[in-house]
């Protein structure tokens, strides 16, 4: 019956790993810029069910979740009219600094942050953004007082990878290159940054309330044969008495 605690322990972890992918998919419906985290299943290690049998047929003792990196493609563009939203439409990636690391998002909803006398482009949480040498983007103010926006577009730096679905998680809708991503690589889409626009988050409510169904229905069957393997263990040991 150790077999049976095993699939159905393993099941337990499985799933409720399934549930806290889907709980933070749904954090994020309406962050902006976000990529869903995908999620599927893998059987464990196999073992002989006979031992004297010709054919040896073998089968599992449970199943392991794991990640299927994230879902990246096309969000839905939202228009939003202000000049400092910007929107990748296409591949790609914005970068921005956070301490050492450089990030990367498909967040456009910049903001202004001062420094002394001099402005700089920043993401809502203060983040600089980074131009397509490395470098800050500086904002200029005009003689009315209102921050010139004009040429920021053509500055912002879009950066891809050979696999943008293996990118590591670091926030909400910041990542981080892997091995498996590849480094990043600047590519030329000025043309393909749409500004006045952001876009949405890549996760449907209405998919991830299905999948979190299904997700608690597998939970309560895994419990269901840890508690049913317990009652047979208990009948065998009365048994014995």
């Amino acid at each position: 019956m150790k077999s049976s605690f095993y699939a159905g322990a393993s099941g337990l972890i499985a799933q409720q790993q399934a549930l806290n992918n889907i709980g933070n998919n749904i954090a994020n419906v309406n962050t902006n810029g976000y990529q869903k985290q995908g999620i599927s299943f893998e059987d464990l290690l196999y073992m002989e069910m006979y031992a004297n049998s010709e054919n040896d047929p073998n089968h599992g003792v449970g199943v392991k979740a794991v990640s299927t990196g994230l879902q990246v493609g096309q969000n839905p563009l939202k228009e939003t009219n202000y000049p400092l939203d910007f929107a990748i439409v296409g591949d790609g990636f914005f970068a921005v600094r956070n301490g050492n690391e450089i990030q990367y998002t498909r967040d456009g909803a910049f903001a202004v942050s001062l420094e002394g006398n001099q402005a700089y482009l920043s993401t809502q949480s203060g983040l600089p953004v980074l131009n397509n040498t490395g470098g800050r983007i500086a904002v200029t103010k005009q003689e009315n007082g209102i921050y010139n926006t004009d040429n920021i577009k053509d500055q912002l730096a879009v950066y891809n990878f050979d696999y943008a679905g293996a990118l590591d998680p670091v926030s909400g809708n910041r990542y981080l290159p892997t091995a498996a991503s590849g480094n990043p690589v600047q590519i030329n889409v000025a043309d393909n940054i749409l500004a006045g626009a952001l876009e949405s988050s890549g996760v449907s409510l209405v998919d991830e309330m299905s999948n979190m169904i299904a997700s608690q229905r597998a939970y309560q069957m895994s419990a269901r044969v840890v508690q049913t393997a317990d009652e047979i263990e208990q009948t065998i040991n009365n048994l014995r008495k």
